[in-house]
């Protein structure tokens, strides 16, 4: 399958402006991790506009609490960016993304706002959507076109009953994996998994995420525990920096063990399998730095066996269709992704929301991302505390 053209015709198509529109949208009823509660996500929505007339767009969504850079840091890039971008042509400034990444002046989460927008902008040109254009790409001798991802439904409630409540509502829904998060109470995280697992019956696929909250001695004793639960994989029990504890931790319980938080960028995902920390690659393309970058880490794992699931750092739409993207491109991704979280919050700032039936979420199949931008909504939303806009 030949690579997409980055011409129109005989006219090779360069980059006319760049600007940004910062935005804070509040989460419908708050979110709980162990790194705390969240009530409202701030971003920004890259647009990228060529000389076809042709409109790219991204969106910067950080994490700090991952070892992110924050939203003011991500977008101080921005304003040098706009003013040496223009005349560029995609494939120039797509390079400019890889060199930035490579020598840490970029921050991963504007790379993948960045590198969002340029895929956007080439899909429309070449009339592919971004699942179909990044396996062309790579060459792929086959385009497996996939119609929907499997998706797992996020409980982040800690009260055990409210907990069994979530879930059986989410089951009722049609999801086929719940994901549980869990805090640092050994007996009491024990005993709501016991619970849930009892609520849901053993078709449901069970896994868990600690956020960095567990000891050594309390991963074991929580994980040992559990086996009895068929928990399908537990995402970072212990802190991000502690690889040589996470390889012994997959050395003493069963259960398999995900890389979350210590996994922000293509260095860290070596790191993480150069130490053999991890059955698993939790990635994320805000941290990851963009849809490329992502499809690297999620292939150098697969060459060492080592499986991945792409997640959602709860951006709105723009960036969760990105994301999706990412999953359906990768044939090396068979279990449920951790894209189910639009719903979190208040608005999506999409025209039309993504469809998400029976825990499957459905790729959109117009060219680019092929999904429409919610201007007024974006308008709503406007971020007056940012000052960095273009």
């Amino acid at each position: 399958m030949p690579a997409p053209s980055l011409s129109k015709g005989d006219v090779v198509i360069t980059i006319v402006a760049l600007h940004w529109y910062p935005y804070c949208i509040p989460l419908r009823n708050g979110f709980t991790t162990a790194h705390g509660p969240l009530h409202k996500r701030a971003g920004a929505i890259v647009e990228l506009i060529t000389s076809a007339g042709i409109h790219g767009l991204g969106e910067i969504a950080p994490l700090p609490e991952f070892a992110g850079s924050n939203l003011c840091e991500a977008l101080s890039v921005l304003p040098a960016l706009a003013a040496s971008w223009p005349g560029l042509t995609l494939k120039q400034a797509a390079e400019e993304i890889r060199a930035g990444l490579e020598s840490g002046w970029l921050p991963p989460a504007a790379a993948c706002g960045l590198d969002t927008a340029l895929l956007d902008a080439q899909g429309q040109l070449a009339q592919v959507n971004l699942t179909e254009l990044m396996q062309r790409e790579e060459q792929a001798e086959t385009v497996q076109q996939r119609l929907d991802i499997p998706v797992n439904a996020v409980i982040g409630t800690t009260d055990i009953e409210a907990t069994i409540v979530k879930a059986r509502q989410a089951v009722a829904a049609g999801f086929r994996c719940l994901k549980l998060k869990v805090g640092c109470d050994t007996h009491l995280e024990i005993e709501r998994i016991g619970a849930l697992r009892a609520a849901i019956g053993p078709a449901i696929e069970l896994r868990l995420d600690a956020n960095e909250a567990w000891s050594f001695e309390q991963a074991v004793t929580i994980l040992t525990a559990c086996i009895q639960f068929a928990i399908q994989y537990v995402e970072q029990p212990l802190k991000a920096t502690d690889l040589s504890g996470m390889r012994r931790l997959r050395q003493t319980v069963p259960i398999r063990i995900a890389a979350d938080e210590a996994l922000h960028d293509l260095a860290s995902a070596r790191n993480i399998l150069a130490a053999e920390a991890a059955d698993l690659l939790i990635v994320k393309p805000q941290l990851a730095g963009g849809l490329r970058m992502g499809r690297q880490i999620i292939r150098e794992g697969a060459a060492l066996g080592i499986d991945s699931i792409v997640t959602s750092t709860i951006e709105a739409g723009i960036g969760l269709a990105a994301a999706l993207h990412l999953a359906a491109a990768s044939p090396e991704i068979t279990l449920a992704c951790g894209l189910a979280t639009l719903p979190l919050l208040r608005d999506d700032l999409l025209t039309g929301s993504l469809v998400l039936k029976d825990g499957m979420l459905s790729v959109p199949s117009g060219a680019g991302l092929g999904v429409q931008l919610d201007r007024s909504a974006l308008a709503r939303h406007a971020s007056e505390a940012l000052s960095l806009r273009g």
